[in-house]
Formats: C-alpha cells, structure tokens, sequence
C-alpha cells in the first residue's frame, strides 16, 4: 500500500470516527435534553398541584391528599413516558431505523392486542375518570350500578385505576372493574366513614361489653383529638352487633370522619380499644 492510499484509508478512518461521534453526541444530547425537560415538567406539576391544594385548603374546599398525590404521580409518569417515548423515536431516527415502518407495524401489533385488552383499557380509563372527578374515594359508603342493574354496596377498601374493592355491610368483600361502573350512588360525599371491627371474646355478658365499648367511645367523643377529625360534631357509636360465634362477638363502631381524616381515627380508635380489651380482643383483631 502506497503513502496516497494510506492517507486515503486514513482519512475514511477519520470521517468514519468522527461521523459516528457526532451521532454519539446527538444521542447523549438528546437524553440530556429529554432528562430536563422532565424535570422542568415535574417542577411544573409540582407548582400547579402544590397551588391548587393550597388554595383548597385555605378556602376550605373539599380536599383530599390521597386523591391529589394519586393524579399528582399520575401526571408525571404521563408526562416522563411521553418525553423519554418521543426522545427514543429521535435515536432511531439517527441510527438510520425506518421509524414510520416501526409505526406501522406497531400498529398493526396495537390492533390485535387491542381486541384482547379492550376491558383493561376500558378499566383504566373509567379508573382515572373516577378519581379525576372525585366520585368517590377510599372509606365512602357507595352503591354501584352498571346500567341500573345493582352490582355492590357498601364501604370502600381501595381505588385504583384498573379495579374497586368494596365491602359490604354483611363483611363479603367485591373486586369490581373499573369499567363496569357507570352509575354511583355515594352517601359519603363530604365526609368518609371510619370504621373499626372489634372482635372481642366473651368472658361476660354481651351488655357488659357493650358498656366497656360505650365508655371507650364516650372517651373518645369527649376528646378534643378526635373532636378535630369528625364531621360537624358528629359522634362515634355502636353501629350493629355481628353474630357470636365461637364465643366471640363482633361489635362495629362507626363516625363520621373529616375527609383525609379515616385512618386517623381508626388508628386511634383501635389503640383506645386494644387498652381496654387487651385479653379479649381475637387475633383478627390484634392483627
């Protein structure tokens, strides 16, 4: 090989090195600028959010932290999957990938799990909808309906985007998808219910418990911690005795909680309990 094709190969070796280095940069640049404009989206999202709760709490508008934090991680996760999805379509695009025939067959691909995974995204949509609108949240007492035919009622245990779980009165517990609820009846629209269950042992006569449970809830009523977390005054009390079974009764005591405030009172209600029936209370309950 003579000194000019030396040169020649050199130089390609060269215009190859930099051509791929150029395209290495474009990638990292593109991720670079991918990773801020997610931040600077969250930065956003955090403001608009942290605002609008604010403002609802200093007007005294029905809020709910659980419902907002659930949109508020919704929306970003929306957002970083649309920006990192628009920057891996630009690096296939600078590797020389025929994108538009990536497209078209994901299409093709999209139509055929689209048939088989109609009702999920049927779910997930009525999911969001459902807490976008506050149609109800966890701890509400609800009746479902799917196009006026009844299908639970009762206490919610849980909302998430693809299915509810409802328990009823009777204790059976409802796993219902999303996308079968298109009709609510909710009794518990500006408070929730805090609920607590108190499997107790029977080593006396049921009016003796009944009486140690009111002095609890007595205790309770007369408290200024839990006289912050009530609706309107409202008191706790006995709201049903279950059925004794195995010398055990079980006795639900039921409030009307604040929004956002349920948990807190059950915590607090099953710590007060467990203090009176410490020896009585089942291993369903203690759990």
């Amino acid at each position: 090989m003579n000194i000019i094709e030396k040169f020649k190969t050199s130089l390609s070796n060269t215009d190859l090195f930099i051509a791929v280095l150029e395209k290495l940069l474009l990638i990292i640049g593109i991720f670079i600028i991918a990773s801020i404009l997610v931040r600077i989206f969250n930065k956003i999202i955090d403001y608009v959010m942290t605002t609008s709760d604010n403002a609802n709490k200093k007007f005294n508008i029905k809020f709910n932290e659980k419902r907002s934090e659930t949109l508020h991680k919704l929306v970003k996760s929306a957002v970083r999957y649309t920006i990192y999805f628009i920057a891996f379509f630009q690096v296939l695009s600078i590797l020389g990938v025929n994108t538009t025939s990536i497209v078209a067959s994901a299409g093709i691909a999209s139509v055929a799990i689209g048939f088989g995974a109609q009702s999920l995204v049927k779910d997930i949509i009525s999911g969001f909808f459902i807490i976008l609108e506050g149609q109800f949240d966890v701890g509400d007492n609800v009746k479902i309906y799917n196009q006026a035919a009844f299908i639970a009622g009762g206490y919610v245990m849980s909302l998430g985007l693809r299915s509810t779980k409802i328990r009823s009165k009777d204790g059976e517990v409802y796993f219902i998808p999303n996308g079968t609820i298109n009709q609510v009846v909710n009794y518990s629209l500006m408070y929730n219910l805090a609920l607590v269950e108190l499997p107790i042992k029977i080593d006396d006569s049921i009016e003796k418990i009944e009486e140690r449970v009111n002095k609890v809830i007595g205790n309770a009523n007369n408290s200024k911690e839990y006289h912050d977390l009530l609706y309107k005054n409202d008191k706790l009390h006995i709201d049903y005795i279950e059925k004794i079974e195995d010398d055990v009764v079980t006795i639900h005591v039921i409030g009307k909680a604040k929004v956002g405030k349920k948990n807190e009172i059950e915590t607090r209600l099953r710590r007060d309990f467990y203090n009176e029936f410490k020896s009585l209370l089942t291993s369903n309950e203690e759990k």
